[in-house]
C-alpha cells in the first residue's frame, strides 16, 4: 500500500483531531498551572456523568479546544455552550448528553477564566 493509499483510508476526523491535539499542546506551553486547572475541573465535574477518564491529563484534547475558544465567551452561558459543543465534536451529541449537564463545569471554569483575566 502507497502512503496516498494509506491517506485515502484515514478516517476524516483525524486530521481534525490531531490538529487539535497539537494547538492544545501549544495552549499547555503557554500556561501549564491554568491548563492543568481546566483538567481538573473537567475531571471533578465529570460533565457527561460517566468516569472516562483515569486521571485530569485525559481530558487534555477537550481543555486545548475549550481554552482556545474562552476568549469568545462573554457569560457562564457562553462557556457552557462552548464547552458542550466541544464535547459534542470531540464524541458525538448523543454520548455528550443534554446541554444542562454542562452548567456545573461551565461555572468552574468561567470563575476560573475570570481569574486568569485579572492576572
Amino acid at each position: 500500500m502507497t502512503d496516498n493509499q494509506a491517506d485515502d483510508n484515514k478516517p476524516e476526523w483525524l486530521d481534525w483531531a490531531t490538529e487539535e491535539r497539537h494547538i492544545g499542546q501549544l495552549i499547555r506551553e503557554q500556561n501549564p498551572a491554568w491548563f492543568t486547572e481546566i483538567c481538573q475541573i473537567l475531571f471533578d465535574t465529570d460533565p457527561m456523568m460517566i468516569r472516562l477518564v483515569g486521571e485530569p491529563e485525559g481530558y487534555a484534547p477537550e481543555v486545548g479546544s475549550i481554552i482556545r475558544s474562552l476568549p469568545q465567551c462573554i457569560s457562564v452561558e457562553d462557556v457552557q455552550q462552548l464547552i458542550f459543543n466541544v464535547f459534542t465534536q470531540w464524541f458525538t451529541p448523543e454520548f455528550a448528553g443534554g446541554r444542562s449537564q454542562y452548567f456545573e463545569t461551565a461555572q468552574a471554569v468561567w470563575a476560573s477564566w475570570k481569574a486568569q483575566q485579572q492576572e
